[in-house]
């Protein structure tokens, strides 16, 4: 009986020294768009005036975005800023807004990524990313931290494009 309690024991703090580590996704750009993305992302961005870009900026911390819902324009171009205040890496994910805009760049302190496709944005501790992008598709979409536990935390939003 001690032996298979020492054979469990060992997953379980595997489990929990891998949720404290903060172990993540990681950042997934596409330079493709996958099945279901726009697919004309050169010619959308390249009709657009950058210079009239909206700012909109999103904290992540532990475990919230604030702002938890955002509402964006179709057709109208933004900068969004994504800060994150907090003491772990945390993602900024939605894969059904990701699918429904238009990317032009995304900045990291490792330098820009022009018209990626977005999977999974993970931004780590106190690091800054920019993603400009028109909104192309209409909906309500699902915004989570894919952290482990993280949503579960309470770390959810939604984001809305009209």
């Amino acid at each position: 009986m001690l032996q298979r309690r020492s054979i469990l024991l060992i997953p379980s703090a595997l489990a929990t020294t891998l949720i404290l580590a903060g172990c993540g996704t990681g950042t997934d750009l596409a330079q493709r768009p996958p099945p279901g993305y726009v697919g004309d992302v050169a010619a959308r961005v390249a009709a657009v005036d950058w210079a009239q870009a909206r700012p909109v900026t999103v904290e992540l911390a532990e475990f919230a975005f604030q702002p938890e819902h955002l509402a964006f324009e179709q057709g109208v171009p933004y900068r969004l800023t994504l800060e994150n205040r907090g003491n772990v890496a945390h993602t900024f994910t939605s894969e059904g807004f990701f699918k429904a805009i238009a990317v032009r760049r995304v900045t990291t302190p490792q330098g820009p990524v022009d018209t990626p496709a977005l999977v999974n944005l993970e931004i780590p501790a106190g690091q800054t990313d920019v993603v400009e992008f028109v909104p192309v598709q209409a909906g309500t979409y699902a915004l989570a931290c894919h952290e482990p536990l993280h949503s579960s935390f309470g770390m959810t939003g939604t984001i809305a494009v009209r």
